[in-house]
């Protein structure tokens, strides 16, 4: 199978998980971004947290990955329980394409929201 095959497999898995409950969160804390280079091309992988709560209780440990490919983004995993399963699943992803598709990837420093 092959990467392109595996992306829209995993962003139907993606859209499995997210269900509704993304209408209420707040995505805009990105963090553990990727930018992915090669000599024709730039993709980013970028991981969001969720700010939103869960009916006033604490904040939930939400997360979200999205990959940028020809200026088209696709939500490929998410959480509703594990930051860290974001966060390696875009390690992972980065790692990929600099080993099977010759891309150089850096991770971006992106400043948190306050």
């Amino acid at each position: 199978m092959n990467l392109s095959h595996r992306l829209g497999a995993a962003l139907l898995a993606g859209w499995a998980m997210v269900g509704g409950a993304h209408a209420q969160d707040d995505w805009s804390a990105t963090s553990e971004s990727f930018i992915c280079r090669s000599n024709s091309e730039v993709r980013e992988v970028k991981t969001y947290v969720s700010r939103a709560s869960a009916g006033g209780e604490e904040e939930r440990p939400g997360c979200r990955v999205d990959y940028i490919k020809n200026g088209k983004t696709r939500l490929l995993w998410s959480s509703n329980t594990s930051r860290a399963y974001c966060r390696g699943k875009a390690s992972a992803l980065a790692a990929k394409l600099a080993s099977t598709e010759h891309f150089t990837c850096e991770p971006l420093h992106l400043e948190r929201p306050q």
